[in-house]
């Protein structure tokens, strides 16, 4: 079992996963080995470590584990058990379909878009079947709708952002206990969430240098933006709007539009601010390439409790994993290969599938376990988490071949 410990309480024996503060000068370093000595153990104790990781269940002999800090203690790792129920159904199964719902939600994206853009009247309640269908597919297998987001095309972020965020803001949701009706108007919220871009003009939008002062206020507007065009929308719950209107607040206060801080946060202001910022991160814009899914969570959990409430960023990682299904990823050997599914109880060691050698040449995919103590996937661990784009690698068909 993954447990996060101080490193005062680090011993010889136990089996360090990982190490660091996850900024710049303090990276999260993967380590994935015994500390074998106390010249090993008294140079790690020389550095300038906040954060520790230990696999419990690996650990030899010696002492056993401390326990986990309390709750109201210091934030949880986020190599910390993700704690998901099995899936349902396959992954290979689903992804076929939740990706049929990815396309027709795509289009529905770009009709109420550009129906804003036009100055036509949009109604909510038409995209409700299409969330219903999304929390559908989550239940089924959560993993298949979040690999969905690897999917999407560069030139049409200003759509495929609004569905990876109510998609992934559901897949949060329930990973919270949220019930199917909140879920609901969570995936409305998050679906609806930047409707307000459709009134700024594309050449700020999509402007690929920086913005200028004059810029920047005038793409901030689109959060009221979206909150007046679905304030117009007869019956849609007061939370659906506080969740639009607050999805760019910061728990330090240095969000906008109100500047607003801490508890007067809302519950789906704070979910979709995380999701949003991810999505943010890993996708390919105008003016910046995209980021591997692991190397985001790595920089949001710098942000933890400035920028997102506390525990918010520890759930989220908790919750996709901390390489999340569909990430890209070097092993150890030189191989390279697809996250196929996380591993509760070895969150650092998931479930791998090998497709290409250390040439990258195609090779007959094979499963490897990487938590297992023996067998195949033995001893190897995710040296690098990559960009498929950079390697022009389909994520999607290789998970279904």
């Amino acid at each position: 079992m993954l447990k996060p410990i101080k490193l005062r309480d680090l011993r010889v024996g136990m089996f360090l996963v990982m190490h660091g503060q996850g900024t710049d000068t303090s990276p999260l370093v993967v380590v994935n080995k015994h500390v074998e000595s106390e010249q090993e153990l008294a140079k790690l104790r020389s550095l300038d470590i906040r954060d520790i990781c230990i696999d419990d269940s690996l650990t030899e002999g010696g002492e056993p584990t401390p326990a986990p800090a309390a709750a109201g203690d210091a934030p949880a790792h986020p190599c910390q058990d993700p704690g998901t129920e099995a899936p349902k159904v396959p992954l290979a199964e689903e992804l076929p379909v939740a990706e049929k719902l990815y396309t027709d939600a795509l289009s529905h994206a770009r009709l109420f878009m550009d129906d804003v853009r036009q100055g036509k009247a949009i109604d909510y309640r038409e995209a409700t079947p299409l969330v219903d269908n999304f929390i559908e597919s989550v239940f089924r297998n959560d993993a298949a709708a979040a690999t969905l987001f690897k999917l999407k095309r560069f030139d049409e972020y200003s759509y495929t952002h609004s569905i990876n965020v109510a998609v992934l803001s559901i897949i949060l949701g329930k990973y919270m206990g949220l019930d199917t009706g909140t879920l609901r108007l969570l995936g409305i919220a998050g679906l609806f969430h930047d409707v307000g871009k459709a009134r700024i003009p594309e050449d700020i939008l999509n402007k690929p240098g920086k913005l200028t002062q004059q810029e920047f206020r005038i793409i901030k507007t689109h959060v009221l933006e979206s909150y007046k065009i679905m304030s117009e929308q007869k019956g849609l719950e007061p939370d659906v709007l506080r969740g639009i209107l607050e999805h760019h607040e910061r728990y330090d206060g240095s969000g906008y539009p109100r500047g607003i801080s801490g508890d007067a946060i809302g519950a789906f202001g704070r979910i979709i601010s995380v999701v949003d910022v991810y999505d943010a991160l890993t996708s390919k814009r105008a003016y910046k390439d995209a980021i591997p899914a692991a190397s985001a969570l790595r920089v949001m959990y710098d942000w933890r409790d400035t920028t997102f409430p506390p525990r918010s960023i520890e759930n989220f990682i908790k919750c996709i994993g901390v390489y999340p299904v569909g990430s890209f990823v070097r092993l150890s050997s030189g191989e390279y290969a697809v996250v196929a599914r996380n591993n509760a109880k070895h969150s650092s060691r998931p479930l791998v599938k090998v497709v290409f050698d250390s040439k990258l040449r195609h090779k007959e995919p094979v499963m490897l376990d990487l938590a297992l103590a023996n067998g195949k996937g033995s001893g190897m661990e995710i040296a690098e988490c990559l960009n498929p784009a950079q390697y022009r690698v389909d994520v999607g068909n290789l998970l279904v071949a």
